[in-house]
């Protein structure tokens, strides 16, 4: 008898072509899946974006930036910029942002360099005089040529003590405008994401300390910095008028006090935001878990769609926080780069006249831009809390999400 050959070999290419087909239908769902909860989050993020609290942040960022700040950022407006930083497609723009800084860095030392220079040649005439001094029948004549010198020089320090106070007032009324409309913004953000604990024990902190630490720099400090350099000015005018240690005190006390604020709040801060984040963290987590446990069939989905949720809550709050922290180093550091230059400046000044100038002086110059350094110091340590607080509310809701 003949068999039939060939014919049971197309049973295995039957079965591989309904495996095949099988896989195709199920994958399809998962990837149109996908492509689902991709746009829900997308929905869910623009619907954030759009509301009541973010359009009233963005406006108040908007208003505070100065002129000069929004040369820094040419190209964006902090609504586009605010897009831009969610979707992380940052323009390339940003590249070219240090060397605007150093521009600006160039342009101040050009415009203080005439000062610089008036400076040392007062100086240098009194010099002159100083050394001419034994050809005048009488040594009054000297002392008048000198306290002439002095009442110059003077003019000149005072000028540039003015516009450092001027400088570091802008900055401490820009980081008190900001603090009173985004940390509350900020903190509402934190709370929606289910970090109430967090959102609770950070608000009394932020809003006072921040606040009322900006009213001690303002009021406090930066009065007792001029007054130490009206006391270093005062103690140059003659040998018989010695107040150098008292300035010398209440500059040191400047210091001490700013050390000790600076190392409260930062304490303070990091511990409650750390505490809060992780009750936030257990409590969400526990609240899922009983959802998804006594609700039989549609929990899990539920715990799912709050989770969603949150996420997309975080997002959003995070970005709010690095676009306020942006919009703040951009409003405060052209302020801050002028103090910083006008410092430097008058400490380049002191370093050129000490080989022939006279004592007093060099003492004069030298003191009172430290006292200005000081005042640089309180700027940027009241820049330093704001950021500081801010970093501790985008750090609660990561910790907390961790948490989770």
């Amino acid at each position: 008898m003949k068999k039939r050959v060939g014919i049971p070999q197309t049973k295995p290419l039957r079965i591989i072509l309904c495996v095949m087909f099988a896989f195709i239908i199920s994958a399809s769902p998962c990837a149109s899946m996908a492509e689902d909860a991709e746009s829900v989050m997308e929905e869910i993020l623009k619907s954030q974006l759009e509301s009541s609290e973010i359009r009233n942040l963005q406006n108040n960022l908007e208003k505070s930036l100065s002129d000069e700040a929004r040369e820094l950022l040419p190209y964006y407006s902090v609504r586009q910029l605010m897009q831009e930083i969610v979707s992380g497609n940052v323009q390339e723009s940003m590249e070219t942002l240090p060397q605007k800084l150093i521009n600006i860095f160039i342009a101040e030392i050009k415009n203080s360099f005439s000062l610089v220079v008036k400076l040392i040649i007062v100086v240098f005439l009194s010099a002159f005089i100083n050394n001419l001094q034994g050809a005048f029948k009488e040594s009054a004549v000297g002392e008048l040529a000198y306290f002439a010198c002095y009442a110059a020089l003077v003019s000149m320090l005072a000028l540039g003590f003015h516009m450092v106070l001027e400088y570091a007032g802008e900055v401490l009324d820009t980081i008190d405008s900001i603090t009173g409309f985004a940390i509350p913004a900020l903190l509402a953000l934190l709370i929606s994401s289910g970090n109430v604990a967090s959102g609770t024990a950070l608000k009394p902190v932020l809003l006072f300390a921040i606040q009322a630490t900006v009213k001690v720099f303002r009021n406090i400090f930066l009065p007792l910095c001029l007054m130490a350099g009206i006391l270093y000015i005062v103690s140059g005018l003659s040998e018989k008028i010695k107040v150098s240690g008292m300035a010398s005190l209440i500059r040191q006390m400047v210091t001490w006090g700013l050390g000790a604020i600076l190392a409260g709040y930062s304490s303070l801060v990091v511990i409650q935001g750390v505490t809060g984040a992780v009750i936030d963290g257990a409590t969400v987590k526990t609240t899922k878990t009983a959802i998804t446990t006594f609700i039989p069939v549609a929990g899990k989905y539920i715990a799912d769609a709050a989770d969603t949720v949150i996420s997309c809550a975080l997002v959003v709050k995070n970005t709010a926080g690095v676009l306020t922290m942006i919009v703040t180093l951009a409003a405060c550091c052209i302020p801050i780069i002028k103090i910083f230059i006008i410092v430097l400046m008058y400490r380049f000044t002191a370093a050129i006249i000490e080989p022939f100038a006279e004592e007093r002086f060099f003492d004069c110059i030298t003191d009172v831009s430290d006292c200005m350094k000081v005042v640089l110091g309180v700027v940027g340590s009241s820049v330093f809390m704001f950021l500081l607080s801010v970093g501790a509310l985008l750090g609660a809701g990561g910790i907390s999400g961790m948490m989770q």
